[in-house]
């Protein structure tokens, strides 16, 4: 496994559906956008909640504002 490197580590500010306010190690401001599967998902967003309450650090798309679902590590090429 590699670690990726168009990750961003944010943590969890506040839930305002669709979107997830969070910010970067360094303080940078995120809005997380939320695909169509994840906004019809009630399991996502209690998941979501309890990061959001734990205080949690997630791996966020730099490219997208989207969550990584895969964690920060990716299978390492053949």
């Amino acid at each position: 496994m590699e670690l990726q490197s168009n990750v961003y580590t944010a943590q969890l500010d506040r839930i305002t559906y669709p979107t997830i306010a969070a910010h970067t190690e360094d303080g940078a401001v995120l809005v997380i956008e939320t695909n169509e599967k994840q906004r019809r998902d009630p399991q996502f967003w209690a998941a979501i909640s309890a990061i959001l309450k734990a205080k949690l650090w997630v791996p966020v798309s730099t490219q997208l504002h989207q969550l990584f679902d895969a964690d920060w590590l990716v299978p390492a090429s053949l």
